[in-house]
């Protein structure tokens, strides 16, 4: 029986600055001295961005604040190149506790260009995923004087992180490894069937089924993680093409009122919304609504939480477990789509 229900988990965050935290130190202490001899405890700069990024994936990031620029010198001065980027919580401001480590690949000063706007444009590889044991300055939160630094450990790709007893990734599922990539596979050559037959757009290209590869990841990616950054693409051009049809569906209502009540035929460079009737206004509205109830009803926001989920599993199992669950759910969405067509199809 196919269960759609994702597992009850929750993500784990720190607890928010200017709370009594039990993680958050100001200046160094014996403890955080004694931690640096373990090989898989490190201190590192913290750059909290909004969205969950995945191992071995790439990205640019443009470089403007001080207290960044501020952080590549000193990245770069002492031949680490690495900081972490963990989630933040728009709403609390609080840091998710898993984030991943971008390794710095090239960077370039652009300030003459871009007359100061822009510090660097810098690419970076991602090259691994750690929990933050503890901010150890997080007065630099509130005062912006300087970037945070963390206590992290290192989680390991090859083998399973400990488990936690906090309950946070749901339930721990029972069967063998091999088993559950079987059950994942199947669930995403369904899916990717169902795509075609729906001419939905975008979708997966066939070839991906051929070389699907859910195992668990080695030192050097691919993987359960290939499948996972494929999938969080696929979510991402969603959105994009969401956006699309709704500047579209916005622009077609603005140009049918010009020519209607105007007698134009081609729009001017510059519509302001004041100057529209309030029934062109109203249905502008209607359409902006329309769209955003389809955004919110994507149920793996590229930008959310889902993908923190999968990020901070403890065990392959977990992680391959929570991945089925997600693609059933979308299976389960376009059996449905699949199913009103048909019922249209036929009346």
């Amino acid at each position: 029986s196919m269960d759609a229900e994702a597992p009850s988990a929750r993500v784990r965050w720190l607890p928010p600055f200017g709370s009594d935290r039990t993680d958050v130190l100001d200046g160094p202490t014996e403890a955080s001295t004694e931690a640096e001899v373990e090989e898989d405890v490190l201190t590192l700069p913290v750059f909290p961005l909004g969205v969950c990024y995945l191992p071995f994936t790439s990205h640019v990031l443009n470089i403007f604040e001080p207290r960044y620029r501020q952080m590549y010198s000193d990245i770069l001065f002492n031949g680490s190149r690495r900081f972490v980027v963990t989630m933040v919580d728009g709403d609390t401001g609080r840091l998710a506790k898993t984030g991943v480590v971008f390794y710095l690949d090239e960077l370039k000063e652009v300030s003459e260009q871009t007359g100061d706007a822009v510090k660097y444009v810098c690419q970076h590889s991602v090259i691994g995923r750690v929990d933050i044991e503890a901010i150890l300055n997080p007065s630099a939160w509130e005062t912006r004087e300087t970037y945070l630094k963390a206590r992290v450990r290192m989680l390991p790709e090859t083998a399973d992180a400990p488990l936690l007893d906090d309950g946070a990734d749901g339930p721990v599922p029972s069967g063998h490894d091999a088993v559950l990539e079987a059950q994942l596979c199947d669930a995403f050559k369904r899916l990717v069937d169902l795509q075609d037959e729906l001419d939905e757009l975008p979708r997966f290209a066939p070839q991906l089924v051929e070389s699907l590869n859910v195992s668990r990841a080695d030192e050097d990616g691919g993987g359960i993680w290939g499948v996972v950054t494929a999938w969080h693409s696929l979510q991402e051009q969603r959105v994009l093409t969401l956006q699309n049809r709704m500047q579209a569906d916005l622009s077609k209502r603005v140009m049918d009122f010009l020519r209607a009540e105007k007698g134009m035929e081609e729009a001017p460079p510059r519509v302001r919304l004041e100057d529209l009737p309030n029934d062109v206004r109203a249905d502008l509205a209607k359409i902006q609504a329309q769209y955003r109830d389809q955004l919110e009803d994507m149920e793996h926001d590229p930008y959310g939480e889902a993908f923190q989920l999968l990020l901070q599993a403890r065990t392959h199992t977990q992680r391959v477990d929570m991945f089925r669950a997600m693609v059933e759910k979308e299976e389960a969405r376009l059996r449905t789509r699949a199913s009103l067509k048909k019922l249209f199809d036929q009346s």
